[in-house]
């Protein structure tokens, strides 16, 4: 990670890094290179106007496409070092913030719709906690945001609250602040004095701050194209529209204003003089749908944009008859998300989640539509822009086998790894196919012996390199890992006056000015450290080692190099019995730190083939299997990873499962075992010395004719099965726990809700690979409701329809119930269409009916024939 930082910009960091609100100059001021034909962030720009029921920039036709990117001010997808562990709200990073507006530029949007940067409150890190108190901090996110999305050109649409009581807050804030009754679908929000004032206080705070990275009211700045009266406002009276709207008009005459509800078009949006664009949302999209409401919503004088539509349905069919009618001004997909800070992507399980360029093929397909339709509709073709270079994050020795993750670049379409025995050249190790940034954590398979270094490469679409990382030097017996310092998950503590800064494309770390403060990391065998600094003159900074990392601290004199303007690194060497050290920073200092690098002794170091283990689950010789069974084994001693081959042939020939390169045990499988069969199955393990294989084999139940959709019997632990069926993060809160076999052997799922302000808890179910229903008559399952009257929603969605069924139980006694797909219907919030059962991605289950605490059980789904 290198940061080109001038004297005069470090200066303004260092004093930006002594006031109380974390920020600093913009990610581009002085350090980054403009791209070519776009505004410098503090530059001027043109406002995008509205001309009847279109738009226009500099006196040309302005249409767009492009992503939302909801949580670019508010994040709800923070967690640690891995994109695995439990996510958490948070304000995102400046990486992340940077990587997902140059993504979004990569594949050809002029527009950004995000969420966050307006919807904040209620929550204790949005920008209104309570009623009345502001948190100014809060901005910080949001301002970088919009300074980076100037910076390359992007505008914004902003909604200023939301329909939906997600972790980002909404208009239900204002109502249970003011001890306003939430009934009736919260229509007091829009008809009580009270609550129209208070949200009207709300909308000045955001709208008349002033962006402390471009110094430009928000009024003021072309940036933000439209202020959207919310997301999805269903219920909204014609005054209120008018009222607000107004509002905002008064408040920005330069900037456009859009609303819009759930779905169709809003005849109060439509009649309102005071409103430009009306937004429509699509789940899922249909070219018929989208052109009647454009037809109305020009019709009747406005400019129309398809606000929201599913990723899942993005074809060039659909996507051509979008854009070739001239009444759609804008299509927004749902939704963008970056690369993790520390390798991979931040995932998301809402079923519509892109990342570019694509984690499997069907996501590769819809980039690839979704890029050439923003071409179609702005006419420009996608910039091959690339975002910040790689950044090798970490390298673990695990007995004889080097294992990499790194954090991808913005806009590249795969990457190579790269490696260098000492005095040698750089040669390609990953083979000839690029990479991907989910295939991190990536093992090399030919680790050689003694000191190495790696790189990793990014490259394009042909296959030419864009950006390179700085390389990493290891050994077999160390562990490298690298702190860009976006966040605090590698980081052991640290003092409450350090402040972060983005700079470049990284970040500064430093207390106030004439405050003391430290950062601490603690990794067991610390063997070495380096500190990457900027400082206007030779760097004062205390470097100090413990032997347990939490106390005893002692004072090191490091080495000091000089690297760069104004950049020095630290290094200390040579460390034993030490699993601690820290920076501290006198009153005096005049420092930030930029990165931190660690070496420790593996704790995974062999001399030989890995040890005996073999097959747990399902047991050997085991009969009756689930046809869903995970594959379980034991741990070989000095295993750094597994082969797994599985066959119906005792030979192991024409394999069902053929994979290497698993890193722990366990496998789970993607598509059912054929039923009523004997599976034989050979699991290797491998280390840099050598292999050891167990064989095993089991036999699966015959089933009933049908498609088992989950048995529950694949998961081997709560955390997995949470993960298979994350919340709907709207509703209140539920979890999915594992439970005793409600029919056959095995597990039961285990719903447990209270319910709460949002009405509704449910959890969602991504299928791994979508499933084929037809030939089937309906949805079979095993229940056992924990109360007299309890219900159950269960939906699900066939080739990008949404179908529901509501059932109500008498009694609490286990049943099995059948649902004939006849019974169910689209959801009153869905966009209706064909029951095409040939691809059912989805299954979503809703328990309800409760007046407290409550749970519900679940067993043996499937479809089922007659």
């Amino acid at each position: 990670m290198t940061l080109r930082i001038r004297r005069t910009a470090l200066l303004a960091v260092l004093a930006v890094l002594a006031t109380t609100v974390p920020s600093a100059v913009p990610a581009g001021a002085a350090d980054r290179q403009q791209p070519a034909g776009t505004p410098s962030a503090r530059g001027e720009a043109a406002f995008v106007v509205r001309d009847g029921t279109r738009l226009s920039l500099a006196g040309r036709q302005f249409r767009f496409a492009g992503p939302n990117a909801y949580w670019l001010g508010l994040d709800e997808n923070v967690g640690g070092v891995d994109p695995t562990d439990p996510p958490a709200v948070d304000h995102p990073t400046y990486f992340r913030i940077r990587d997902g507006l140059t993504t979004a530029k990569r594949m050809g949007a002029t527009v950004v719709r995000a969420h966050t940067l307006g919807v904040s409150t209620g929550d204790p890190r949005s920008l209104e906690p309570d009623l009345g108190r502001f948190d100014p901090a809060a901005f910080d996110r949001i301002d970088y945001a919009i300074a980076e999305a100037r910076r390359q050109g992007l505008r914004l649409i902003i909604p200023l609250t939301d329909n939906w009581q997600y972790y980002h807050g909404g208009r239900y804030d204002f109502l249970r602040w003011l001890g306003l009754s939430t009934d009736n679908d919260g229509a007091l929000f829009y008809t009580d004095p009270t609550a129209r004032a208070a949200f009207k206080q709300y909308v000045r705070t955001l709208l008349t701050h002033v962006n402390r990275y471009t110094g430009t009211a928000y009024t003021d700045d072309p940036t933000i194209m439209a202020w959207e009266l919310g997301n999805e406002l269903n219920g909204m009276t014609g005054d209120w529209v008018d009222d607000t709207a107004g509002y905002v008009k008064g408040l920005a005459p330069r900037q456009l204003v859009a609303a819009g509800n759930q779905h169709g078009v809003d005849p109060a949006v439509l009649a309102s003089p005071y409103v430009d664009i009306s937004d429509s949302h699509y789940y899922p999209p249909t070219a018929a749908g989208i052109a009647a409401d454009a037809a109305a919503a020009t019709a009747a004088g406005k400019v129309f944009i398809a606000g929201e539509y599913g990723s899942g349905q993005a074809t060039d069919d659909l996507l051509d008859q979008v854009a070739a009618d001239p009444n759609v001004t804008g299509a927004l997909f749902w939704s963008l998300f970056p690369h993790h800070d520390h390798h991979g992507f931040v995932p998301h399980g809402d079923g519509f989640t892109v990342h570019y360029p694509g984690d499997t093929p069907a996501m590769r397909q819809a980039v690839a539509a979704l890029t050439r339709n923003a071409f179609r509709m702005s006419g420009r073709p996608a910039p091959a822009v690339t975002g910040d270079r790689p950044l090798l994050t970490a390298i673990d020795a695990e007995y004889g086998i080097n294992t990499l993750r790194w954090r991808g670049t913005a806009g590249a379409a795969g990457y190579l790894v790269q490696r260098r025995a000492p005095g040698g050249s750089w040669a390609t190790v990953s083979g000839a196919e690029p990479l991907t940034a989910a295939d991190a954590p990536w093992f090399d398979l030919t680790t050689p012996a003694g000191t190495v270094s790696y790189r990793v490469v990014a490259v394009d679409a042909t296959g030419a390199a864009v950006a390179v990382s700085a390389p990493v030097t290891t050994d077999p017996t160390s562990d490298r890992v690298v702190d860009p310092l976006e966040d605090w998950f590698v980081s052991a503590g640290h003092s409450d006056s350090l402040r972060r800064a983005p700079a470049g494309e990284g970040v500064l770390i430093a207390p106030a000015r004439g405050v003391t403060g430290e950062l601490r990391y603690r990794r067991k065998g610390l063997t070495a450290a380096t500190i990457t600094l900027a400082s206007t003159g030779r760097p004062g900074a205390v470097v100090e080692v413990s032997a347990d990392g939490t106390t005893g601290w002692r004072p090191v004199r490091p080495r000091i190099d000089r690297v760069g303007d104004h950049r020095y690194t630290l290094s200390v060497a040579g460390l034993r019995q030490v699993d601690g050290v820290r920076v501290v920073w006198r009153r005096d200092a005049r420092f930030a730190v930029t990165s931190v690098a660690l070496s420790s002794r593996s704790d995974a170091v062999t001399t030989g083939a890995p040890g005996p283990f073999g097959l747990t689950e399902p047991a050997p010789d085991a009969t009756g299997v689930s046809r869903l069974a995970a594959l379980d084994w034991s741990a070989a001693p000095g295993a750094a990873y597994y082969s797994l081959t599985v066959s119906v042939h005792a030979d192991l020939s024409a394999p069902l499962v053929a994979v290497s390169g698993l890193r722990t045990p366990g496998f789970t499988p993607t598509t059912a075992w054929p039923a009523g069969s004997t599976l034989h199955v050979r699991i290797t393990a491998t280390n840099g010395y050598g292999a050891t294989t167990a064989d095993a084999s089991f036999t699966t139940r015959a089933d009933l004719p049908g498609v088992v959709v989950d048995d529950f019997d694949t998961y081997p632990s709560d955390a997995a099965l949470a993960a298979a069926y994350p919340r709907n993060t709207g509703g209140d809160p539920i979890t999915a726990t594992l439970a005793p076999a409600g029919e056959g052997s095995g597990h039961s799922m285990l719903l447990g809700w209270t319910p709460g302000t949002s009405g509704y808890a449910g959890v969602i179910h991504n299928l791994p690979t979508p499933q084929d229903w037809r030939g089937t008559t309906g949805l079979r399952m095993w229940v056992r409701p924990g109360g007299d009257g309890q219900q159950l929603t269960v939906q699900f969605v066939a080739n990008g329809f949404f179908w529901e069924r509501t059932l109500t139980f008498s009694g609490t006694g286990a049943r099995v119930v059948e649902l004939p797909f006849d019974t169910f219907a689209p959801p009153p919030w869905a966009t209706p269409g064909p029951l095409d059962l040939g691809a059912v991605t989805q299954l979503s289950l809703y328990p309800g009916g409760a007046a407290g605490a409550a749970t519900l059980q679940l067993d043996s789904i499937s479809a089922y024939a007659s």
